[in-house]
This record gives C-alpha cells, structure tokens and sequence, in this order.
C-alpha cells in the first residue's frame, strides 16, 4: 500500500496491527511532508480457500485520522477439490455398496495420486481411475458383504502438491441384518 502525507508534518505510522496471525507487515515508520511511505503486507493463504478478507488497523500521529483499516480480499482457489472427504456406507449386510469421490486439481498443475494407507481390507474395496489425465480421479469404493457390523477406516493418498501431500478419505459402514 502506498501511502501519502498530504500534510506539513512528517506523518508516523505508529504500529500497524493485522487481523489474523497469518499476516507479516513491513512499513515506513516516518513519511516526510508531501512525500510517500509503503506498507507492505504478506499473507499466508494456505489452508484458505474461496473468498477472503484481511484487515489491517493502521495507527498514527495524524490528529484528524489517528486510525485507519486497510483491507485485502482475495478469491483464493483450492489446490484440490474433492467431491467429498467421507464415503457412508448403510444397508444390509449381504448387499454391496458402492460410493464414489472425486478428486480434481483446482489449480493448472499436472496431479499425480497415489495410495498410500488402507484400512480396510476384508470390508472394503477401492480402485481409483484417471477420468482426466493429471487432472481428475474417482476413486470408487465397493463395500464387501458379510456380518451385520459397523466399521470405521480411511484411505489415504499421496499427492505431488506440496502444498497438500496428503488427503485422507474416511469410510463409515453400518450394515444390518435386517
């Protein structure tokens, strides 16, 4: 941000307070008179997704506008887009059940899934397919009929997104007898 002191006073920024603790701020602390400071703001995006706000309580000598807000808005797109992050499972316990997530990068980047963890064996069956080359999976889940239970695991997966190396789906089955 590019700040001007219209004044005849050299203007001092006293402190400039951001609203969250994922902002660093650099600013110049004394503007001369009919001359131009900075404040420099950098946030950290990550784990934030879609529309954002950042306020930032600039403090001053000015005695007309001891205090002013800066605000940032962003629209921040999400690395990855999962059509959901659980798979449930309800029925009979001799009928199989099959459920299906979709996973998309949400950024121009070739995605490259692999499995990492399974839980489930003996309950579960999972296979994942490349709808869209290093762009899009499904990764169906098939539920294996037997004893009337319920059961609680997951799947997790490997990406090459450094900022999101890993997903973990949860699978939740309750099946039964009648």
């Amino acid at each position: 941000f590019e700040v001007f002191n219209e004044g005849d006073e050299p203007l001092t920024i006293e402190q400039v307070k951001p609203d969250c603790s994922c902002s660093v701020v650099h600013f110049d602390r004394i503007i001369p008179p009919n001359k131009q400071g900075k404040i420099t703001v950098k946030v950290d995006t990550k784990g934030f997704e879609g529309r954002q706000r950042w306020g930032f309580k600039v403090l001053t000598n000015d005695p007309k506008w001891k205090e002013a807000v800066l605000d940032i808005r962003a629209n921040i797109k999400p690395i990855l887009i999962l059509s959901g992050n659980a798979v449930q499972f309800t029925g009979r316990n001799y009928v199989s059940v099959t459920k299906e997530i979709e996973i998309a990068a949400g950024v121009d980047r070739t995605l490259i899934i692999t499995p990492e963890r399974f839980t489930l064996p003996g309950r579960v069956i999972w296979s994942m397919d490349e709808i869209q080359k290093g762009k899009r999976f499904r990764i169906t889940f098939k539920s294996i009929p037997g004893a009337s239970e319920d059961y609680r695991g997951f799947l997790t997966l490997k990406t090459n997104f450094p900022e999101k190396p890993e997903l973990t789906i949860w699978i939740i089955g309750r099946f039964t007898k009648y």
